[in-house]
């Protein structure tokens, strides 16, 4: 098979020079690559993949050598968030954050399988638990611990783009726009909690429901272009009240465990519910968080092993990771 050329591994880097310790590094990323190649967890896929994982195994122990670069930055930048250096691996007493690390390498290696693509509605979805990656971690790791005495400490970090995007970690997490005695309240936003007496959420089966709503609760004006014609052919609608008006939601009632909500489906919840943290058009993310804040998304899980436990313990992390930029956002 190919090997790994200067060029490319140049190119990993962020950077056109090269360095003294960079023979060595590729030379290690290229006998990674065909044991990467091995694994049927890129069995499907092509030498540019292949490439990728050994690149990005190499960046890894290169930063750990050198204690600066894109590891050592998102591992910063994480634990600074989330008080851990990691999603998804329960962190024992032999991991050490300035070594090298299996669950490090299993973490990367789920980020080369785990895309987000915010410009349509395909997005990768893999398990952090699945075995080729646990099993291929560990020989990475393997092969990475033997080397460590000898791997040369490398001068300029590495970019923090071969980890992932520059903003996601940086992005802050604003407070929900909750209602306290003291906000002041536009009229909907009144008159709306007069009509569900105090509670931030309503539901609505229908659109004609919902514009029935509009028209003889908030008094909006009885013609198409005054009552979000858009939503006509939508149906099973959250309409999320706080402090900033109100925010509004459709096909993702059967979500919401609510007391208040006729249309909660925890089958339905559980099969499809994740969506909503994978693409920016499915559900706002104020209404997101509220519901994950307030427990009303229970039955929400990843369609893989252990996926309940990923999205209900590191969804702020998989919204951050999915949604980029739409995280927060407007």
């Amino acid at each position: 098979m190919a090997t790994i050329s200067m060029k490319e591994w140049l190119g990993a880097n962020e950077r056109s020079h090269v360095l003294p310790t960079d023979k060595w590094y590729l030379d290690f990323a290229n006998k990674l690559l065909p044991i990467v190649k091995q694994s049927p967890m890129f069995e499907n896929d092509d030498y540019r993949a292949l490439r990728d994982a050994a690149n990005s195994i190499t960046l890894y122990f290169q930063d750990a050598i050198a204690q600066s670069g894109g590891w050592k930055t998102f591992s910063e930048m994480y634990f600074e968030l989330y008080g851990n250096h990691l999603p998804f691996y329960s962190l024992t007493d032999e991991y050490v954050v300035d070594e090298v690390n299996q669950e490090d390498i299993a973490f990367i290696l789920w980020t080369l399988k785990s895309h987000p693509t915010i410009w349509d509605r395909n997005y990768d979805l893999f398990s952090p638990y699945d075995e080729d990656l646990l099993k291929l971690s560990q020989i990475a790791y393997e092969m990475v611990d033997a080397n460590f005495e000898d791997a040369p400490i490398c001068e300029e970090p590495s970019s923090f783009l071969w980890v992932m995007g520059p903003d996601l970690l940086e992005m802050p997490s604003a407070p929900l726009p909750e209602i306290t005695p003291e906000t002041p309240l536009k009229k909907d936003v009144e008159l709306s909690l007069a009509y569900s007496k105090g509670s931030p959420l309503l539901y609505f089966a229908t659109y004609q429901e919902l514009k029935t709503f509009f028209v003889e609760v908030l008094k909006w004006e009885d013609k198409p272009s005054s009552l979000l014609p858009d939503l006509q052919y939508k149906k099973e609608f959250v309409v999320y009240v706080n402090a900033k008006g109100l925010l509004i939601a459709h096909n993702v009632a059967a979500y919401f465990c609510d007391k208040h909500n006729p249309m909660y489906n925890a089958e339905r919840a559980a099969a499809e519910g994740y969506k909503i943290f994978c693409h920016p058009e499915v559900c706002p993310f104020d209404l997101i968080k509220y519901g994950m804040q307030k427990e009303l998304l229970p039955d929400l899980q990843l369609p893989f092993f252990k996926g309940k436990e990923v999205l209900q313990n590191y969804w702020d992390f998989i919204a951050r990771y999915y949604l980029c930029e739409y995280y927060e956002g407007e």
